[in-house]
């Protein structure tokens, strides 16, 4: 198998020339530089474009101030994008269908009763709402964002977001106050 040729444009993504010590640098040095933690990048492409990015920030680094070892500061740039981007990448975790569907099936299921009881309990506390206040959680409901009911109300975003909030919290008290009156019957 034949082995990966290091490409590097000598122009940066907007088009500027890039220094030619460090160009040369990058060449010379890019076969050893690449094989750092390349078992976890997996990608020779990948690489390549990290390498590039590496020569273009060494390139612009060194139009503002003089580098006294471009070898050494290519491969502290290149080692933190790497770093960088191996980071984010795990923060993905690839997952195989059958794993996703024992998730799936082993997931907590609600009972019939939970359901009706949930949905008895939302129908009391919509009720006990005071009229502004089931408006704007009927336009929550329906997807409205805080600064969207703010703009058919003709008033601030953090208006909308107290009055429904002590709204809110007055149904709540009246709503289990009820239930506990229910309860003491």
């Amino acid at each position: 198998m034949a082995r990966y040729r290091f490409w590097i444009h000598d122009k940066d993504r907007k088009g500027r020339p890039l220094d030619e010590d460090i160009l040369k640098t990058a060449e010379s040095i890019a076969p050893t530089l690449t094989r750092y933690r390349q078992q976890e990048i997996d990608c020779e492409s990948t690489s390549n474009d990290m390498l590039q990015s590496a020569v273009e920030a060494a390139s612009l680094a060194r139009r503002k101030n003089h580098i006294e070892n471009p070898p050494g500061y290519l491969t502290q740039i290149y080692k933190r994008i790497v770093d960088r981007f191996l980071d984010r990448e795990q923060k993905l975790v690839p997952v195989d269908d059958d794993f996703l569907e024992d998730l799936a099936n082993a997931g907590h299921r609600s009972s019939v009763e939970d359901i009706i009881h949930n949905r008895l309990l939302l129908e009391r506390l919509i009720n006990a709402m005071d009229e502004e206040t089931r408006q704007i959680c009927n336009w929550r409901l329906e997807g409205y964002s805080e600064a969207e009911i703010a703009r058919l109300l003709n008033t601030s975003a953090n208006a909308v977001s107290v009055r429904y909030t002590r709204g809110f919290k007055k149904a709540m008290r009246q709503a289990l106050n009820g239930k506990r009156r229910l309860m003491t019957k």
